[in-house]
């Protein structure tokens, strides 16, 4: 008997722990493509007028960015972050933090690297980065496991990571068109991704 009031009793206590404690928890989540579909985008000014583990897309495309604002990093759970026409140089490192990221927007800017923190966002499923300057991948785009569509299109990329080979199967699609390239480079990415729908323009031969 003794026990079973003792099991109650921290039950109770649990419970109204629990119910304390509530207001202060991070509830952080990957939404589902429904619920992300369901969510608004906010624009930054607007974004700050929200509970900030409320705000899950944000869009800061055309604000001549050249790094990422102080204010944004309250935003724990964002799962789309939209960096389209800014004025980035270099791939801001920071991106890293918002491990529940699905999808990166960072086209029109002028990026030639993307740098190993790409690899902390495990969640990611779409990246678009297109008519950038990009030369290169990181090895650790291994760890985007989740990773479904890339848009590389109008970029200097000759050749992909080798450990990309390990997202076989679940990488759908890679947009590599408008970049110049040998059929010897082409085949080589074929060869690394067998079954990935591989969008590249006419191969050319000129000067390779």
């Amino acid at each position: 008997m003794i026990r079973k009031k003792q099991y109650r009793f921290l039950v109770k206590c649990s419970i109204a722990a629990l119910f304390i404690l509530s207001p202060f928890i991070t509830w952080s989540q990957v939404l589902d493509s429904i619920g992300l579909d369901t969510m608004p985008t906010y624009t930054l000014t607007k974004a700050l007028k929200q509970d900030p583990l409320q705000v899950y897309k944000l869009n800061l495309k055309k604000l001549k960015l050249s790094e990422l604002p102080e204010e944004i990093y309250q935003f724990k759970n964002l799962n789309v972050l939209e960096l389209n026409r800014n004025k980035f140089k270099i791939f801001p490192t920071q991106i890293g933090e918002f491990k529940y990221l699905q999808e990166l927007y960072i086209s029109n800017n002028k990026i030639e690297i993307i740098t190993k923190e790409l690899g902390n966002l495990k969640h990611l499923k779409r990246l678009e980065a297109n008519q950038n300057g990009l030369v290169s991948l990181p090895p650790e785009i291994k760890f985007l496991k989740e990773l479904q569509f890339m848009d590389l299109w109008g970029n200097d990329i000759g050749a992909l990571p080798r450990e990309i080979a390990e997202l076989r199967g679940n990488l759908l699609e890679i947009d590599m068109r408008v970049i110049l390239m040998s059929p010897t480079e082409q085949q080589a990415i074929r060869a690394l991704l067998p079954s990935t729908k591989l969008k590249f323009s006419k191969s050319c031969n000129c000067g390779f």
